[in-house]
């Protein structure tokens, strides 16, 4: 088997192109999703449709419950006979889970009344129908959850790609075909459950033919000792089986951080649901979007990089950790804060293209959408993975309830004063705090303060010139674009952001011409062949 440790800069660039790539598609479909449904429905189907996708994906994320992130861990331990039996053994305990998660949607039915007793009887009875529904979508969907990570751990990163991309795209027309069509609610449902069906079969013949078939669920055959497969670099023996108890003691707190970090996502949603009108929850669904470039790409390089951290803290190379770890943040830096800054400024005109049709406005949203998405410039990497690397799974947990009981304290009471501006305030503001907090617990595994966690040179580089270019090409759209249709003005101010940022940028060596050609690359999806 080949170390990671070994693994060329070009062939880790060209990985983290792949998952980067396939995460940015299908989060951008998930948006295209939102975007069709938001101008093919009133706002309180919108409401019906988008309260019920939540619960699905609430029920889905605590069901799986860090089994499928178990993958990447465990697969390099096992020999590659054995790692068929493993994915069996994750698929079943994902199906088990799928049918709790299903009673537990099925249950949910009898508290919708006292829950949302402020939305209209006929709205409550639409959801009470649907959701036994998404209860059967749930159940055929959760077992194929691991199914990605499967093929990133066998080193079948175009195959991750692929898979994710075509899923979604099926997703996507399951949901919006029927509703283009003029077919309701009802049937856009039944057509997810069809789309449920067939990820399920197609993923179970999928994993059949990547895995070897000589290997059962449970299999406890045993290599010899001169025989047996090494890891890497020979340092030690891989194992022929995983007990189910030894997956479950790495996979819960994880998926129990997870879990937490799931609920916090929603949990804005869910004061909006309780203390306002179901008209303010369509626009602050509308709102609460991260934009999808931004949002997957320092998990995608996480996913990437987490391996060579573990490897380098156990080998106590903490120079080359925290030289990795400087070099994936500025690198994210680069992509992630321009274009938060971009977004953030093109807001009002996002907001109208993209999801305002005759007689429906979202201008309420603009303000809540800008807030929101000033939470991405604290996210230039994946803090998890660090933790993770040290073996600090209970901080990954802590944090992520730490900011769950955060963004509950202040949010509740600004959005009673202050409406849907006042929940984005609020989910802000518990982010800046978490951070801080998180910073100096890393710091105190790299033996850092906490304002050198992060290169903070560069990164203010980075953001001052952002941020500066940012004003300039809002005084050009106040001035002299103030008429332009929102299409001509979202294109020409994102354009010519973008060629002042990257000229001012390369002038003065933020872009290094090893970034650009990794750019031009990864524009020619030369990764992908």
């Amino acid at each position: 088997m080949s170390s990671k440790s070994n693994i060329s800069p070009a062939t880790l660039t060209e990985k983290t192109g792949v998952v980067v790539f396939a995460r940015i598609i299908t989060t951008v479909i998930d948006l295209a999703l939102a975007i069709a449904v938001v101008r093919l429905l009133s706002k309180t189907d919108f409401a019906i449709m988008g309260y019920v996708l939540m619960i699905h994906e609430i029920a889905r994320n605590v069901a799986v419950l860090g089994f499928p992130d178990s993958v990447f861990y465990f697969f390099e331990r096992i020999t590659s006979t054995a790692r068929r039996g493993f994915a069996l053994q994750t698929v079943a305990i994902l199906l088990l889970s799928g049918f709790l998660a299903g009673l537990a949607i099925l249950s949910f039915n009898f508290f919708l009344p006292d829950l949302l007793s402020q939305w209209p009887e006929e709205s409550i009875r639409a959801l009470q129908q649907f959701l036994p529904l998404m209860a059967l979508v749930s159940v055929l969907e959760i077992p194929t959850w691991p199914t990605t990570n499967i093929l990133l751990a066998s080193d079948r990163q175009k195959g991750a790609a692929w898979y994710e991309m075509s899923t979604s795209v099926v997703a996507f027309a399951a949901i919006v075909l029927p509703l283009a069509l003029g077919f309701g609610l009802e049937i856009a449902i039944w057509s997810l459950v069809g789309y449920s069906v067939i990820r399920f079969v197609g993923s179970l013949v999928l994993l059949g033919i990547i895995l070897p078939n000589n290997a059962r669920l449970g299999d406890t055959e045993q290599s010899s000792t001169n025989t047996q497969e090494l890891g890497s670099q020979g340092h030690y023996p891989l194992e022929t089986r995983i007990s189910l108890l030894d997956q479950a003691k790495f996979a819960l707190p994880l998926g129990l951080s997870s879990l937490v970090g799931r609920f916090n996502k929603y949990i804005d949603k869910f004061i909006v649901s309780i203390f306002l009108v179901n008209t303010a929850y369509a626009e602050y669904s509308v709102a609460a979007n991260e934009v999808p470039l931004i949002k997957v790409i320092p998990l995608a390089v996480g996913s990437v990089l987490i391996s060579r951290y573990v490897q380098f803290n156990l080998q106590s190379k903490k120079d080359e950790l925290l030289a990795l770890w400087y070099k994936g943040i500025e690198k994210v830096s680069l992509l992630v804060i321009p274009m938060t800054i971009l977004f953030t400024l093109l807001a009002p005109e996002l907001i109208t293209f993209l999801f305002e049709t005759e007689g429906v406005s979202y201008a309420n949203a603009v303000l809540p959408f800008q807030l929101y998405n000033l939470i991405v410039l604290i996210r230039v990497t994946h803090y998890g993975s660090i933790l993770q690397a040290f073996g600090d799974t209970k901080g990954v947990f802590y944090f992520s309830l730490n900011l769950l009981v955060a963004n509950i304290l202040l949010s509740v009471p600004l959005t009673i004063y202050f409406g849907i501006v006042g929940t984005a305030l609020g989910t802000l503001i518990a982010n800046i705090y978490n951070w801080l907090l998180l910073l100096r617990r890393i710091g105190g595994h790299m033996e850092l303060p906490f304002w050198k966690v992060l290169p903070f040179p560069f990164y203010g580089k980075v953001l001052a010139l952002s941020v500066g270019t940012g004003l300039l090409m809002f005084m050009v759209k106040e001035y002299w674009l103030i008429n332009v249709a929102p299409f001509y003005s979202i294109l020409s101010i994102s354009l010519v952001y973008l060629v002042i940022y990257v000229v001012a940028s390369r002038l003065i060596g933020l872009i290094s011409q090893e970034d650009w050609n990794t750019i031009k690359s990864w524009a020619r999806l030369s990764f992908l062949r």
